[in-house]
């Protein structure tokens, strides 16, 4: 059968739409999650098998903290650079250095600030570490993951999404080469020093790329497509994206501590391991959404059918994984253990199809991105945020951890069905508009 032959035409087309760049892009950043994921978990086994329970404990809330305040600190950075620099032209270098600059400022503050106060928010991880200890371990690591958080962002935008996976999977494979180096090093902070040294050396070598041949070719492939940039409108844009942001945060990171409150260690141990799968099909549609920004930014004329795309994109790649899970969740959760199969198969059910809803939602943040719309770029997240955590307040006491699903799957479908009636009202407005002139 000939390649031009009927029956292979369907597949050949089909290829040739995730061949093109910016579905390529998505993919890529999709696949680097799942790497992140695997090599991650295998990274976690290693240390448990290397070190003490007490030394993997206290460097893991180490690194969560090194984490929560990147993140916190960072003021949603990452989506500034990815809308600005597709445009920036012959600024994008002096762009990104002000980013890394503020982000790693900033972030190393928070570290410092918090390290200060540990006596009173953190008084278990001091005494075991020490303050001038935690101080040397947090601060640089906390400003390094800063950049490294950022750089991806900056790949993506000067399209070079197709680096990110390759530069994860030698992030992931040389801090587990360091963990086992490290168990004679540094027996008790191994874990934290060889995440440290494994993210300057990818700070190191990635920007190394960036700065002496992706930057300068970008800057030299965009400059006709330059935009007049301001730090107020700059300012407004990441204002809004922040303020958004921390409600996601919010929700993603302060639910496990209403569900500990109210459920007991049980039910947190069940919903975190259940939300860790779930989150990984959220990252479905962000990966395509943040490639969908870095493409189109430079010219929204093509908005409308790139959004199309993207959510049919994502929709063909979340509904049969979706699907598994839904199916599977005894299976998948019976691999830790029966009683979460036990506890948490509705639950898991619930917040993986709380992923399919989450397409539109995302491709509507990523659009407002695009467009600049402040008021969406933070009352979509702070829509979902706000429903779920009020949901999950009142379900919880009544239904246990399946309520957070419930409230996951009823909070996205919400926003996501104001979203389309919003779409199809304009849309109708648009066609009523063209048919009267």
């Amino acid at each position: 059968m000939s390649a031009d032959s009927p029956g292979l035409a369907p597949a050949a087309r089909w290829l040739r739409g995730w061949a093109a760049p910016i579905h390529r892009d998505g993919l890529a950043l999709v696949l680097s999650s799942g790497l992140s994921s695997v090599l991650g978990l295998l990274y976690w086994v290693v240390a448990a098998r290397l070190f003490s329970t007490e030394v993997v404990g206290v460097n893991s809330v180490t690194l969560s903290t090194m984490m929560l305040l990147g993140g916190v600190a960072q003021l949603n950075l990452n989506y500034m650079l990815l809308r600005f620099l597709p445009v920036a032209g012959g600024r994008a270098r002096r762009l990104v250095v002000l980013g890394y600059l503020v982000s790693a400022t900033l972030s190393a503050a928070a570290a410092a600030i918090f390290v200060a106060g540990a006596g009173v928010w953190a008084p278990e991880l001091l005494a075991h570490t020490g303050r001038g200890r935690l101080l040397l371990l947090l601060v640089p690591a906390t400003a390094l993951w800063a950049i490294f958080t950022l750089q991806d962002f900056v790949l993506t935008a000067v399209k070079r999404a197709t680096v990110v996976p390759v530069e994860n999977l030698a992030f992931a494979l040389l801090k587990i080469a360091l963990l086992v180096a490290a168990v004679g090093l540094a027996p008790h902070e191994g874990i934290v020093v060889s995440w440290t040294v494994a993210t300057a050396a990818a700070v190191v070598v990635t920007n190394g790329y960036l700065f002496w041949r992706a930057l300068p070719a970008h800057e030299a492939r965009t400059r006709a497509l330059a935009e007049p940039l301001s730090l107020a409108g700059i300012g407004r844009f990441v204002g809004a994206d922040y303020a958004g942001a921390v409600c996601w945060l919010a929700a993603t990171f302060g639910l496990p501590m209403i569900v500990i409150a109210v459920a007991g260690p049980t039910g947190a141990a069940t919903y975190n391991i259940v939300w860790a799968i779930a989150f990984a099909l959220y990252l479905v549609s962000s990966g395509m959404g943040q490639s969908l920004v870095a493409h189109v930014a430079a010219e929204p004329d093509r908005l409308p059918a790139a959004r199309r795309a993207m959510e049919v994109k994502a929709a063909v790649l979340l509904v049969p994984a979706v699907a598994m899970i839904v199916f599977g969740a005894p299976v998948v959760l019976g691999v830790f253990g029966p009683e979460y199969a036990e506890t948490g198969t509705g639950l898991l059910a619930l917040a993986a199809l709380s992923a399919l809803p989450n397409i539109i939602t995302t491709s509507t943040v990523s659009v407002a991105r695009v467009r600049r719309q402040v008021p969406l770029l933070f009352a979509v997240p702070a829509s979902v945020a706000v429903l779920t955590i009020g949901l999950s307040l009142l379900t919880l006491p009544r239904w246990g951890v399946i309520g957070v699903g419930a409230a996951w799957l009823t909070s996205q479908t919400l926003v996501a069905s104001v979203v389309l009636v919003l779409r199809s009202t304009r849309l109708a407005g648009r066609r009523r508009s063209a048919g009267v002139s």
